[in-house]
């Protein structure tokens, strides 16, 4: 599987396909001055516990710091996890 960015003005997503080249999970965020508001974080719920939804957000806070941004959680998944791995706190 991989992950894909779309960009669509201040809205964006980063969409895990899988090896047919479909969307099977996503998290959505707005960039607001130097802010990602991150809203929405799903996977498809025949492939839930395997990880993947801590990969998409691992790949958003990749992009946050390359981006010099600060992640605002909305979602409750991401809210969660950024309280339990201090090694991301950096980008919140």
């Amino acid at each position: 599987m991989n992950i894909e960015l779309k960009l669509d003005g201040k809205n964006g997503v980063f969409e895990l396909m899988d090896e047919q080249n479909k969307a099977v999970g996503e998290l959505t965020f707005i960039l607001k001055e130097e802010q990602m508001i991150i809203n929405h974080t799903g996977v498809n719920p025949d492939l839930r516990g395997q990880g993947l939804a801590e990969k998409l957000v691992l790949e958003a806070v990749d992009y946050a710091r390359k981006n010099k941004l600060k992640i605002i959680p909305f979602c409750s998944y991401v809210s969660v996890y950024v309280g339990k791995h201090p090694e991301v706190q950096d980008v919140i």
